[in-house]
């Protein structure tokens, strides 16, 4: 398909990702036991998971220890080269989440924190047709994507403003909610200190908010006919995030 906008890009501020976003604590507590509830129990031991938008591959990392056959696919070669060291016995590909082919297929295709750098419906809708031909029969579709129903209000309220830092980085994301086109403008500001100096790299990101009926309607377009979703707070995320985790499956046809 005609791609209209490009990705983020994270290839200045990879090692800021690296850093400061989905660290192992946050991985071993937060989201593992998330998906020991929705995912791991429905899929074989030792399954093949697929980790679409993987960054720099904490998540892969934790799953392949635990016994997963794990791929990372993502657009950022920067945070591709952390993943391929973080995650060694892991397999990487460079790749644009709304345009990608592959010739083997998984078990389970997660994306967390990833689709709401979507800004159509169209390319939201052929996102889903990809992971649908990536699964095998009865395979499971995980993700997390913002829901205008439950964020718009709060959206226009709240601060969702971010800054990390250490000793050697920091990273800060001043969010500007736009609530006629439930778009969100990010500026982001890294930096980092590189042999006794001092490196500033700055970028902008756009975020779009979905209807729930919306996403329901894309997942249902492309082939996935039994749904659920649930609203992060119930596993131990913000309420005030409005984001929810959709778990998909892809019936077999012979069923």
């Amino acid at each position: 398909m005609l791609l209209v906008t490009n990705p983020p890009n994270y290839d200045s501020i990879a090692r800021l990702q690296n850093e400061f976003k989905s660290p192992d604590e946050v991985v071993v507590e937060a989201i593992i036991p998330a998906l020991k509830q929705l995912l791991l129990p429905y899929i074989p031991e030792g399954g093949r998971i697929l980790d679409l938008g993987c960054g720099s591959a904490q998540l892969v990392h934790q799953l392949q220890i635990r016994g997963y056959e794990m791929t990372g696919l993502d657009a950022s070669e920067a945070l591709l080269r952390y993943a391929r060291t973080n995650a060694p016995e892991s397999e990487f590909i460079l790749g644009d989440i709304r345009d990608f082919k592959l010739t083997q297929t998984f078990d389970a295709v997660f994306s967390k924190d990833v689709l709401l750098f979507i800004l159509s419906i169209e390319e939201l809708t052929a996102v889903f047709q990809n992971v649908y031909a990536a699964l095998r029969d009865d395979g499971l579709f995980v993700f997390t994507i913002p829901i205008t129903d439950w964020l718009h209000e709060i959206a226009q309220e709240k601060s969702f403003n971010h800054v990390y830092v250490n000793d050697e980085c920091a990273f800060i994301e001043l969010f500007d909610y736009k609530p006629e086109e439930r778009m969100w403008e990010i500026k982001v500001t890294g930096f980092e200190l590189v042999e006794g100096i001092w490196k500033r790299s700055d970028t902008t990101w756009l975020r779009k908010d979905y209807f729930l009926a919306e996403v329901q309607s894309a997942l249902e377009k492309v082939g996935f006919t039994e749904l659920a979703h649930y609203n992060i707070k119930d596993f131990g995320g913000s309420e005030e995030a409005g984001m929810a985790c959709f778990v998909c499956q892809k019936k077999s046809l012979t069923q």
